[in-house]
C-alpha cells in the first residue's frame, strides 16, 4: 500500500493534465467574437441532438441553465450575417424529440420552430422516427426543411429522404464557390428506434441504413463523389453516427477512415463535445471532426475560409455564450417570442408531486459523466421501484398483477432531477417519450438475455440498452468477452453459450432473494419500447404473453408521479440518497471465471499501476543504497 501511495501524486498530475486537455474549452466562455468571421468566410452554424431543447426552461425542455436556445442561435446568426461572406445553419439529427413540446405534437412544434429559425440543411437522426416513420415523412413533406440522407433507402435502393446530398453555391469576394453536403444517419436507427416502423405487416424489414460497414462506406463515398461531379469545391459530411459508443464499423471515425474526398465531418448521436479534432481518412489526409454535445448547450461553428487562390481551409469551435448585444437584437427577440408562444401551452408541467432532499442523478455529480447506461444510479432505482410499486398496487385498477421484476433501459432515462420540489415537468424531462408501461409473463432465460444484451459493451462503452431493475439484483463481469450474437441490424439473436456454464457476463442474478431460474415464469413490468417494439434490438420479449399492453394507455410519467405522490407520500426517502444507487447492480469480475480473450482496460490499468509502483520502489531502494554508500 505504501508503494502505491508513493505513485499517486504522479498519477494525479497525469489525470489532471488529461482532464484539462479534455475539458478546458468547456470552462471558458466562447462567443462569436472569439472565433471571428470575415467576408472571405462561409460560416456554417451546426446543431446536433437538440432533443427539443429550444430554450433553457428546464421544466418544459429538460435543458440546463446554459442552454443557448433557438433565440440564442438566432441572435448569434444575426450578428454573423453582418460579418461573414455567407452564413448557413444545419442540423444533424435528433432535434424533434426529447421535450414536452414535441411529445405532445409528435415533433411538429420543433419542426415549425426550425422553419422559423431558417435551417438550410437537416439530416434525420434515429429519434426523428420515434413517433413513426410515416408521421415524420408527412411532417417534413409539408415543411420547407431540406432533409438529406444517402444511406436510408428501401430494399430496392430508393432514397427515403428527398435527397442524398446537396451542393450549395456562393460568391465570396468575387469567387464562385460550391460546397457539397452529404447526409448520413446511423444504422442503429432500427435497433435503437422502433424496429416495427421499418418492417412490413409480416415483420420483414423493408428499409435499410446500409448496416454492412462496407456498404455504408461505399454509399457515403458515392455521395462524396457525386458532390464533386456536381462541381463542389469542398465536401462536408453531416452525420448522425456518433464517434464512440456505437456498433463497430458504424461510427463517424470509421466512415472517415474508409472514405476520401470530404474535409469535415459534423457529427451527432453520441452527444460528444468536440470543438475540433483531426482524424485521418482512407489515404491519410486530415479530416476535421466536430460535434456540439446536446440540448443546445453549445452551438457549433464551422468556418470555411476562402483564400485568394480559391483554396478552402476549415476550422471549427463551439459557442457557449450569447452576448447582451445579441440578446438585444431583433433576431433574438423575434425568435424568443415564437418559442415562448409554443411553450405557453405547457403550464401544467409546474404541478408539484413531491420533494427530494437530494438530487436524483443519471450524470456523475463531480465529473458530469453519464452513469445510467453503464452502472446503478439512484435515478434508475427510483424509477424502476416506481414501476414495481405501481403494478403491485394497481392504484387506477387497470388490471396489473403482482409483479416480480421491473425493467427500464438506461437509454430511456434522460435527465437529472435536482434537490427540491419535483414537478410534472421534471419527470417528463427524465422520461420524455410518454412511453406506455406494459406487463408481461416472461421466462428467466429472457430476463437473463436482456441483462446480457445490455451489458455487452462494458467496460469501454456505455449502452442505451443497459438494464436497471427493481425486484432483481445482478452482477456483471466486464472482463469476460461478450458472447451476444446480433444480426446485421443490431437485433438480438442469442447468447452463444449458457448461463449455467458461465458463458454470460451477468451472474449472481437474483429475483428477490432467490437465484433466478432460467426455466421459471416471472411477471415483468417493462415499457412497450422493449416488450412490443423490440427497442435497442431486444427481441426476446416479442412473443411473451401480455397482461397489460400499450393499448391500455398507462403512461410512464403518470406512473412515477403516482409513486412519488401516493407510494412515497410526496417525499423521496433516504434510501435513494446515493447517486450510485443502492448496490442492486455490481460490476466486478466473477470469482472462478478468469478473464479470457481481450483483456479489459481496467486490468491493463491495474497492471500499469503495479508496474509504475514497482519501478518507483526499485528506484527508491537504489537511491537509498547510494545514500548508505556515501
Amino acid at each position: 500500500m505504501k508503494r502505491i501511495k508513493k505513485t499517486m501524486p504522479f498519477l494525479l498530475v497525469v489525470v489532471m493534465i488529461i482532464s484539462m486537455s479534455l475539458t478546458a474549452f468547456a470552462a471558458d466562455e466562447v462567443t462569436l467574437a472569439d472565433i471571428g468571421a470575415g467576408k472571405s468566410d462561409i460560416v456554417v452554424f451546426y446543431t446536433n441532438d437538440v432533443h427539443g431543447g429550444v430554450s433553457n426552461r428546464n421544466m418544459i425542455n429538460g435543458t440546463g441553465p446554459n442552454c443557448l436556445g433557438y433565440a440564442g442561435v438566432a441572435g448569434i446568426m444575426g450578428e454573423a450575417k453582418d460579418q461573414a461572406g455567407a452564413v448557413l445553419l444545419v442540423d444533424v439529427g435528433d432535434s424533434i424529440q426529447g421535450s414536452a413540446i414535441d411529445t405532445d405534437t409528435k415533433g411538429l412544434n420543433s419542426i415549425k420552430l426550425m422553419e422559423e429559425l431558417g435551417y438550410d440543411i437537416c439530416v434525420p437522426g434515429n429519434h426523428e422516427f420515434d413517433f413513426g416513420l410515416d408521421s415524420f415523412l408527412d411532417m417534413i413533406e409539408a415543411s420547407s426543411l431540406n432533409y438529406i440522407c444517402c444511406n436510408f433507402t428501401d430494399l430496392d435502393g430508393n432514397l427515403v429522404m428527398p435527397k442524398a446530398y446537396d451542393v450549395l453555391s456562393f460568391t465570396i469576394e468575387g469567387k464562385d464557390v460550391k460546397i457539397g453536403f452529404v447526409g448520413v444517419d446511423t444504422p442503429e436507427s432500427i435497433a435503437k428506434g422502433t424496429p416495427k416502423y421499418f418492417q412490413d405487416d409480416d415483420g420483414d424489414f423493408i428499409y435499410t441504413f446500409k448496416e454492412d460497414p462496407a456498404d455504408l462506406y461505399q454509399t457515403v463515398q458515392d455521395s462524396i463523389d457525386a458532390c464533386r461531379d456536381d462541381g463542389a469545391n469542398y465536401v462536408v459530411i453531416l452525420g448522425h453516427l456518433g464517434d464512440t459508443g456505437v456498433e463497430n464499423g458504424w461510427s463517424s471515425r470509421d466512415v472517415i477512415a474508409n472514405t476520401v474526398g470530404a474535409g469535415v465531418f459534423i457529427d451527432g448521436h453520441a452527444h460528444s463535445i468536440i470543438p475540433g479534432e483531426i482524424v485521418k481518412n482512407k489515404i491519410g489526409e486530415d479530416v476535421l471532426l466536430t460535434s456540439s454535445g446536446t440540448k443546445l448547450d453549445y452551438l457549433g461553428v464551422l468556418k470555411l475560409s476562402i483564400a485568394d487562390d480559391g483554396a478552402i481551409s476549415a476550422s471549427s469551435n463551439l459557442i457557449n455564450t450569447v452576448t447582451d448585444e445579441q440578446k438585444a437584437s431583433d433576431s433574438y427577440k423575434n425568435m424568443d417570442e415564437k418559442v415562448k408562444e409554443v411553450e405557453s401551452a405547457y403550464d401544467y408541467l409546474e404541478t408539484v408531486y413531491g420533494n427530494s432532499p437530494f438530487p436524483l442523478c443519471i450524470y456523475n455529480s463531480e465529473t458530469g459523466d453519464r452513469m445510467v447506461r453503464k452502472q446503478d444510479t439512484n435515478m434508475g432505482d427510483f424509477l424502476t421501484d416506481g414501476y414495481l410499486w405501481y403494478a403491485n398496487n394497481d392504484p387506477n385498477l387497470e388490471g396489473f398483477q403482482k409483479a416480480d421484476v421491473a425493467f427500464l433501459n438506461g437509454g430511456s432515462i434522460r435527465a437529472n432531477i435536482a434537490a427540491g420540489d419535483i414537478q410534472y415537468g421534471h419527470i417528463l424531462a427524465v422520461m420524455p417519450w410518454a412511453t406506455r408501461v406494459t406487463q408481461i409473463k416472461t421466462t428467466g432465460q429472457h430476463i437473463l438475455e436482456a441483462l446480457e444484451m445490455g451489458a455487452r459493451l462494458l467496460p469501454d462503452d456505455e449502452c442505451g440498452g443497459f438494464i436497471v431493475a427493481s425486484g432483481l439484483t445482478y452482477k456483471i463481469d466486464p472482463t469476460k468477452p461478450s458472447k451476444v450474437v446480433t444480426d446485421d441490424k443490431g437485433m438480438f439473436i442469442e447468447v452463444d453459450g449458457t448461463f449455467a456454464g458461465g458463458d454470460f457476463r451477468v451472474y449472481d442474478v437474483k429475483v428477490g432473494d432467490k437465484d433466478i431460474d432460467p426455466d421459471a415464469t416471472y411477471i415483468l413490468v417493462i415499457n412497450a419500447y422493449y416488450s412490443e417494439n423490440m427497442g435497442d434490438g431486444m427481441t426476446m420479449f416479442k412473443d411473451d404473453e401480455r397482461i397489460i399492453s400499450s393499448d391500455d394507455n398507462v403512461i410512464d410519467v403518470d406512473v412515477i408521479c403516482s409513486y412519488l405522490e401516493e407510494g412515497l407520500g410526496g417525499k423521496v426517502p433516504d434510501k435513494y440518497s446515493n447517486e450510485n444507487g443502492d448496490g442492486r447492480i455490481v460490476i466486478e469480475p466473477q470469482e472462478g471465471f478468469p478473464a479470457t480473450g481481450e483483456t479489459s482496460n481496467y486490468i491493463w490499468m491495474g497492471a500499469t499501476l503495479l508496474l509504475i509502483s514497482a519501478t518507483l520502489s526499485v528506484a527508491y531502494i537504489i537511491e537509498r543504497k547510494k545514500d548508505v554508500r556515501c
